[in-house]
């Protein structure tokens, strides 16, 4: 029988590879490099994510929730420059999937990767959400300070490990001789869902500012 604690972490870690799973801009930014280029790029993009999950999970153990309760304008902040950045990559996609482009677009110098997967993490709003109400409420119910920062070096192995087998997976040849055939089309429609992910950012920001006013 597991105790409690044992219980609140298998919980927790469960809660988190749900949520690491579903569609986002981090998956769509890993399975995207490592078709499109190779499985050393892919695995700088998950370094750079890596990073912003980090971040965003300590500051989810030093109270994220409270903090965006005091000052709602850097939440707002975060959302309006994630949300360009999106709209930004996606045109990118978009333009990397018209038919007289012949090969990708490169991204500039050896830390291109690793920059990229950082600041399509930090401008995630999905992470954004996720870790400011989901896991804030999950990790509420731990007390123990040292509990916490336990969980969390669990939770980031468990990322880490999840995101290694992704970029594994999407680099394997014969998805990459898959993904040639339809590269344009794919590309479509990632640029598609990184603008959109972008402009429904900016519609839950104007919306709370018209709620306030």
């Amino acid at each position: 029988m597991l105790s409690n604690t044992q219980s609140l972490i298998l919980g927790i870690v469960f809660l988190n590879l749900i949520g690491q799973l579903s569609p986002g801009p981090d998956i769509l930014m890993i399975s995207k490099t490592a078709l499109t280029y190779s499985r050393w790029a892919a695995f700088k993009v998950v370094l750079g994510i890596f990073s912003g999950v980090v971040f965003w999970l300590w500051l989810t153990i030093q109270g994220y929730s409270t903090l965006m309760q005091h000052v709602p304008w850097l939440q707002h902040a975060f959302m309006l420059l994630g949300g360009a950045y999106l709209m930004y990559n996606g045109w990118r996609m978009l333009r990397a999937a018209a038919p007289q482009a012949n090969a990708p677009i490169a991204l500039s110098g050896a830390k291109g990767f690793y920059w990229k997967g950082l600041i399509t993490n930090l401008s995630n709003p999905k992470i954004v959400l996720y870790f400011g109400s989901v896991m804030s409420v999950a990790l509420g119910d731990v007390t123990n300070p040292t509990l916490k920062y336990e969980i969390m070096l669990i939770l980031l192995a468990q990322i880490f490990l999840t995101f290694c087998l992704l970029m594994w997976l999407f680099s394997l040849p014969a998805l990459k001789r898959r993904y040639l055939s339809f590269s344009q089309a794919i590309d479509k429609v990632a640029g598609v869902l990184f603008i959109g992910f972008g402009a429904w950012l900016y519609t839950q920001v104007f919306r709370t500012l018209l709620k306030s006013n």
